[in-house]
């Protein structure tokens, strides 16, 4: 699995991403590559830059603007659900 978060460094991708390691640590996920993209083009391929933090979960994205909820994120990396618009 292979996660990106989207954002410059903003308050809420900083969360996003600490909220992101506590979730995989929880489920024990230690082949989970997490990848943090701050380049603004390879942001805008997949969403508006105002609306930073963006979640891509293998490709697809997952989530913008808002961070997602810890059970749906916990949902979405386990495996029991897949990724969509939050």
């Amino acid at each position: 699995m292979k996660i990106e978060i989207l954002g410059t460094g903003c308050y809420n991708c900083v969360e996003l991403d600490m909220l992101i390691a506590d979730v995989l640590k929880e489920l024990g996920r230690t082949d989970v590559e997490v990848v943090r993209v701050d380049d603004e083009k390879r942001i805008r391929h997949y969403m508006p830059l105002d609306e930073i933090p963006g979640l891509v979960i293998d490709g697809v994205l997952a989530s913008t603007r808002e961070l997602p909820a810890r059970e749906t994120l916990a949902k979405w990396l386990s495996g029991v659900s897949e990724p969509g618009m939050a």
